[in-house]
């Protein structure tokens, strides 16, 4: 299972393909105590879900690919911000 993946200074973000999809992320999430939050702003997309940044957001993504998650660039992360590892997790083009 791919979700997308991208990134800010401030913020780490997955992407779910759907609202039941990010419920399923949230309760892996949960389950595993990591920290994260739903997106604010003007009109949030709620198949968003931010890990925060460092560490917090590491725990997020292993917690996501122990629970059989790949990971792979949002279409709107910038292409000189798109390394193959992030934090310790693979994220493919």
């Amino acid at each position: 299972m791919k979700i997308k993946i991208s990134t800010s200074p401030r913020a780490i973000w997955v992407w779910a393909r759907d609202v039941a999809e990010t419920k399923s992320l949230r309760e892996i999430l949960t389950a595993a105590h990591c920290s994260f939050s739903d997106p604010t702003g003007k009109d949030p997309d709620p198949r968003i879900l931010d890990l925060d940044i460092g560490i917090i957001a590491a725990q997020g993504l292993n917690a996501l690919e122990l629970a059989g998650y790949s990971f792979q660039w949002h279409p709107t992360q910038h292409e000189l911000n798109r390394e193959p590892t992030l934090l310790g997790v693979t994220v493919k083009e």
